[in-house]
């Protein structure tokens, strides 16, 4: 183990770099339950629209309304799930990358 005045001790960036790659792991999972809410809604409209020809919409707007607001509330979820998940992905990687750039056995991945 390597150490001097102003290097951190190599253990510490590994354990660190561990840290952070789990902490990728649970970011992406949250990207990909992002994107399975963003499904939910769009093929609970597409039964709707392929099933249009048996009722009017007007006339079971109250039935449909729920169902509809519904949609848009896992929509936005989904949404706001896949945009932080992506926000901090990128901040992970760029600390990621200062943690390879300053350990000299890791400097070679990157």
């Amino acid at each position: 183990m390597d150490k001097s005045d102003n290097q951190e001790p190599e253990s510490l960036l590994i354990n660190e770099a561990q840290f952070l790659l789990a902490d990728k792991r649970t970011q992406l999972a949250t990207v990909r339950t992002g994107l399975a809410l963003l499904a939910v809604p769009m093929s609970i409209i597409s039964v709707l629209v392929v099933t249009s020809r048996l009722y009017h919409f007007w006339d079971n707007f109250w039935y449909l309304l729920p169902l509809l607001s519904l949609c848009l509330c896992l929509l936005i979820l989904g949404v706001h799930l896949v945009l932080r998940g992506a926000l901090r992905l990128h901040r992970i990687e760029n600390t990621l990358r200062r943690i390879i750039a300053r350990s000299p056995h890791l400097n070679h991945l990157g």
